[in-house]
């Protein structure tokens, strides 16, 4: 593989990551991102300030809703930019 290939190959994939109908997937992948760095550096506090037994448990209930839905949003939106970068590659051989 001469390198006048593999700077059109990654060119290729370049483009197909860059366009404007992926926004949609990298836009879920960035706020994914950000709640999981979120929950890491432990911007939800709320679980740590004793409260009454029912607050917590809906709060605890609201957020296992919300890294399940964050996996599953994420998991989606890692396989759509894969078919899209995938879709383009095909496309321009």
């Amino acid at each position: 593989m001469g390198t006048q290939q593999l700077e059109e190959t990654v060119k290729t994939k370049a483009s197909g990551i860059l366009r404007w109908d992926c926004a949609p997937a990298v836009i879920v992948l960035i706020a994914v991102a950000a709640f999981w760095i979120g929950g890491s550096l432990e911007w939800f506090e709320m679980l740590s300030v004793p409260e009454n037994a029912v607050g917590s448990v809906v709060w605890l209930y609201l957020m296992l809703a919300a890294v399940a839905g964050s996996i599953v949003l994420g998991g989606g939106a890692v396989v759509d930019l894969a078919r899209r970068i995938n879709r383009g590659s095909e496309r321009n051989q």
